[in-house]
């Protein structure tokens, strides 16, 4: 009985370890072809630009194309919902924000995919805070002549955002909430079709990525009022922050994150992140991707990537009941 019970350890353990060899070959050998990134949102966005540069630098770094593959719409939940149905084997990733990984959990009763079960968490690559962008023949010069004038007349005027219950939805709804004033919401499908509607006057403002903004800037056709976190941006240097014009609880930022399909061999989730982690510190990706629109590389592990997951359930699930944002 005893060598019985031996010999059945003995093969459960050799299969494991042939699993695991298994495995590692195969992160060894990753990629031995094109690579799918999925990105929630339309190109020419903030985020189309931050996942274009990642995808050159991957592409040099692997000698395996990355091909862009934009899925925007339903705050995430396309883009999310093809990855978490994709083999799980690291050629189909996603790179998405807190909607894809924690607030459509709240925003949503039924959802065609479950964060926690159906993506294995990569790492986190950028953090950035967003921007107030106004346009151009909008008479407020500052966030505090904005919030006056939205005081008084705030009903006529619109904003936009990248989709409804989306972060920047939730940004704009925060400043409101502590400003105490009101606008006309307008969800776009992505924050580039929206830029172009301001850009034809047919909104007032936005909250989003700076890179969104800045090509428009020097024709005066958008104006940029304020900007989230602690100090201002390399890029708008004129800029302040969102506490320095008297507004220091606004919540306006963001994280972008790779996932992969759940049952991603683990060595393979590792070598991503790694390979990830070395783009974060190159030097021309910084300076071309990150530091001019005040973005903050992350590159976290998947175990930091995992926690941070946890604590942020908790957080975004009492301000999105705070905001009052439902769905469904």
């Amino acid at each position: 009985m005893i060598n019985k019970l031996v010999k059945k350890y003995l093969v459960g353990a050799c299969v494991l370890a042939l699993a695991g060899t298994a495995s590692l070959a195969s992160a060894q050998s990753f990629p031995n072809k094109p690579v799918k990134l999925i990105v929630p949102y339309p190109a020419g966005a903030p985020v189309d630009n931050f996942a274009r540069g990642l995808s050159e630098a991957l592409t040099g770094l692997w000698g395996q194309q990355v091909v862009i593959d934009n899925r925007p719409g339903a705050n995430e939940i396309i883009a999310a919902t093809v990855v978490a149905k994709a083999p799980a084997d690291g050629y189909t990733l996603l790179l998405g924000s807190d909607a894809a990984f924690t607030h459509n959990a709240f925003l949503y009763t039924k959802m065609p995919y479950d964060a926690d079960r159906d993506l294995a968490p990569i790492t986190r690559a950028v953090y950035f805070n967003m921007v107030l962008i106004t346009k151009g023949g909008l008479n407020t010069p500052t966030l505090k002549d904005f919030v006056s004038l939205m005081k008084k007349e705030g009903s006529k005027h619109s904003y936009g955002s990248a989709g409804s219950g989306g972060t920047t939805h939730q940004a704009m709804e925060s400043l409101k909430q502590e400003a105490g004033f009101e606008m006309v919401h307008v969800p776009y499908k992505g924050i580039a079709p929206a830029i172009q509607d301001m850009l034809g006057g047919n909104i007032d403002a936005m909250v989003a990525g700076a890179t969104a903004a800045i090509p428009h800037l020097q024709g005066g056709k958008v104006k940029v009022l304020a900007i989230a976190g602690s100090k201002r941006a390399k890029a708008l240097p004129d800029v302040p922050t969102f506490a320095e014009s008297g507004y220091p609880n606004v919540v306006a930022n963001l994280y972008l994150a790779l996932a992969a399909p759940a049952g991603t061999p683990p060595a393979l989730v590792s070598k991503i992140t790694a390979d990830v982690q070395k783009v974060l510190k190159n030097k021309d990706f910084l300076d071309r991707f990150v530091d001019p629109y005040g973005y903050e590389p992350i590159g976290d592990t998947s175990q930091q990537f995992e926690a941070f997951l946890k604590q942020d359930k908790q957080i975004s699930g009492k301000r999105i009941k705070a905001l009052g944002i439902k769905l469904d």
